[in-house]
């Protein structure tokens, strides 16, 4: 049997996959979007089509398919190979490994979309030669994964890393996941443009910033790149005030922890460059203790949509 693997990135906005060589090296890579106002069969019926676009793309039959590895949001069954909750994705205890399987043939391994991104940098990106390692990635929402003594860390039930959901104030805003006060509430870029949306109405922003009035969909990360560039002290504000946050939870993960890399991926951290990493590690290493916080380098993920397909194509290949 050949060594082609399929890695597949299962997102809330995007859906991509590609053919991933034993050495890493992806190819034959699509794209499409994740219909997810339209039910879980509509984004299930996507998944098949973007992986019958991979095999059409890269001339294979799934017969010629070792694995696939499956990164997707939201709480799973890795053992069943079942979506237990997914809520931005209308999953609800959906038997995705089992549904592929019959539809397909070939071994379907799944996987946190955020564990398979830090693993895809720890075997082919910037997390290269480090045995303990702290990913985080903050954009729509904030994910995280763990990787310790060289090993990916998931806990008793394969749903460990969700640094996004330790609470920091109670009965702060609601989050996504049912809870207050989560780190995602309050530093996400959905919090940032919350909190945008909340100056927008009470007059603060104005001008271009205030043009699509208060609809979050229109405050995305370039929103904010723009309010960098044109120095909006407002903007900065929000920026800086998710920045020191994130940097502060960071810190105490690193007390807990101790890792060698802190790894910083996401769209925040893609859009909004060196202004906003800064702020994050200063914070950082203000809130962590010293000589914990000396252990730990601070890097950016470097492979971008990449990172979930190697990580899920590699870890599928080591479930075998």
């Amino acid at each position: 049997m050949s060594d082609n693997f399929i890695g597949f990135d299962l997102g809330g906005t995007k859906m991509i996959a590609g053919l991933v060589s034993a050495d890493q090296q992806v190819s034959a890579k699509v794209k499409r979007k994740s219909l997810t106002q339209e039910g879980h069969e509509a984004v299930y019926s996507d998944i098949v089509e973007t992986l019958k676009d991979v095999l059409r793309e890269s001339g294979k039959k799934a017969s010629d398919i070792k694995a696939v590895g499956m990164a997707v949001p939201g709480i799973m069954d890795r053992a069943k190979g079942v979506m237990v909750r997914s809520p931005n994705m209308g999953f609800y205890d959906f038997p995705l490994v089992d549904r592929l399987k019959a539809e397909f043939g070939f071994h379907v391994f799944l996987e946190n979309d955020v564990n398979a991104g830090v693993w895809g940098e720890y075997v082919a990106g910037a997390a290269r030669g480090y045995q303990h390692v702290l990913g985080v990635f903050p954009g729509t929402g904030i994910g995280g994964g763990i990787i310790a003594n060289g090993q990916l860390y998931v806990g008793a039930g394969g749903n460990a890393g969700e640094i996004g959901h330790m609470i920091i104030q109670l009965e702060g805003p609601l989050c996504g996941c049912g809870q207050r006060g989560c780190i995602e509430a309050l530093a996400s870029r959905a919090a940032m443009s919350k909190e945008a949306a909340g100056l927008v109405a009470n007059g603060t922003l104005t001008g271009t910033f205030a043009e699509n009035g208060a609809d979050l969909k229109a405050i995305s990360s370039k929103y904010f790149s723009q309010g960098l560039k044109e120095d909006n002290a407002a903007v900065k504000g929000i920026i800086d005030r998710a920045a020191e946050l994130l940097g502060v939870h960071i810190g105490g993960c690193i007390n807990l922890l101790n890792p060698q890399l802190v790894l910083i991926g996401g769209g925040l951290v893609e859009k909004l460059g060196d202004y906003y990493l800064k702020r994050v590690e200063k914070a950082m290493r203000r809130t962590a203790w010293a000589f914990v916080a000396e252990d730990a380098e601070v890097k950016v993920a470097t492979l971008g949509d990449n990172a979930s397909l190697i990580g899920s194509a590699d870890l599928a290949r080591r479930s075998l």
